[in-house]
């Protein structure tokens, strides 16, 4: 039997158990997954050991940069994106991004075109980074990264990106965790701040996947505009994960077929 798992460093919220049994049972393959918790202070100790004793493991908030001097390769999305999600151990251990594959998916899935759009991509982690390569392959006329504690004059505070949304418009895609079950923050965008957005909004993508409507993508289709959570984005990453792990494609419709059967939430 082969063992996989995803590591972060809180992981309640997760669904991915669920979605990866699923797979092992209709593909037939032996194999479990578990979660591992690991706080940030012996995370990488806990990396290395887990390099040696897993087949292949997913990474998740807030180690998807922290893991990749850990690993002997790092695919050349994975560089460029600066954050992995997937490894592959073994001889060697390789990292790679799957959460791409799922981001551009579940934006061809919802029928959300960047291509020629002003982007604003709230928050500044491994998934804004994924999020801002996939904007920018698909034709973004420009991408804007969003946050509380901007660390240079290239990324807006909230005040900018709302005094630029009103005059541009364009695509919101949130990846901070403001929305998210159990997450004090509701919603990244100040309520008082929130319906005006919207109204200057041609879109709403919330990486956020538990639950299945946010304050965000509630307050989007209120307004009339596209929307989706990320749920289509974590079933179709993980059908890539699987992909790298057993050495071989998965079937072409596995994510829309485990979109539709499983009951996750």
């Amino acid at each position: 039997m082969k063992h996989y798992a995803l590591l972060g460093e809180k992981l309640g919220h997760s669904l991915s158990v669920p979605i990866h049994e699923a797979i092992f049972e209709r593909l037939g393959i032996d194999a479990d997954y578990r979660l591992i918790e690991l706080p940030r202070g012996v995370f990488a100790d806990k990396a290395r050991r887990l390099l040696g004793e897993l087949d292949g493991f997913n990474i998740t908030i807030p180690y998807k940069q922290e893991i990749m001097p850990l690993l002997d390769e790092i695919d050349p999305q994975a560089a460029a994106i600066h954050a992995v999600n997937t490894v592959v151990t073994g001889a060697s251990s390789h990292g790679y991004n799957t959460d791409a594959a799922g981001f551009a998916s579940l934006l061809r899935r919802f029928g959300i075109d960047p291509a020629g759009q002003v982007c604003y991509v709230l928050g500044g982690g491994g998934t804004s980074n994924t999020a801002c390569h996939v904007l920018q392959a698909m034709g973004a006329k420009s991408v804007h990264v969003v946050s509380r504690r901007p660390a240079d004059e290239s990324i807006l505070d909230y005040d900018r990106f709302h005094t630029s949304l009103l005059e541009t418009g364009g695509l919101i895609v949130n990846t901070t965790p403001a929305g998210m079950k159990n997450v004090a923050d509701t919603c990244p965008i100040a309520p008082d701040r929130l319906g005006e957005a919207m109204r200057h909004a041609s879109g709403v993508v919330d990486a956020i996947y538990n639950p299945p409507e946010t304050v965000l993508t509630r307050a989007a289709h209120d307004a009339g505009i596209p929307a989706c959570t990320g749920l289509y984005m974590l079933i179709r990453q993980a059908v890539e994960a699987e992909a790298l792990w057993q050495g071989h494609p998965m079937p072409d419709d596995l994510t829309d077929t485990l979109m539709k059967e499983l009951t996750l939430l």
